[in-house]
């Protein structure tokens, strides 16, 4: 079992085209180095924040705990746009 860092430094990325879609790789890590695909998918990349992500830290999505492991293992954490749920309390009308 690999034992986690207890605190990584992250840069996070943005783009246009995948709204609320947010890419956490090691910080400098060039883009040439970025692992195979994600430069394709996620083109063009505008960089939004630079952070020391410790497993405490509170984040909004998820866990930081969580994309500290993600990273360990795959070199990335990739978050997506949450669900779109509907309203509790909005319900369906059959067509009239």
């Amino acid at each position: 079992m690999t034992t986690l860092p207890d605190s990584l430094l992250v840069d996070v990325f943005k783009t246009a085209r995948r709204p609320q879609t947010f890419l956490f790789l090691p910080q400098g890590l060039d883009r040439a180095d970025w692992p195979e695909g994600l430069a394709d998918v996620f083109t063009p990349a505008e960089k939004v924040l630079s952070l020391n992500l410790s497993a405490e830290q509170p984040l909004a999505a998820q866990p930081a705990s969580r994309v500290i492991e993600e990273i360990a293992s795959r070199g990335y954490f990739l978050q997506l746009p949450p669900d779109p749920v509907k309203p509790a309390d909005v319900t369906e009308r059959p067509p009239c």
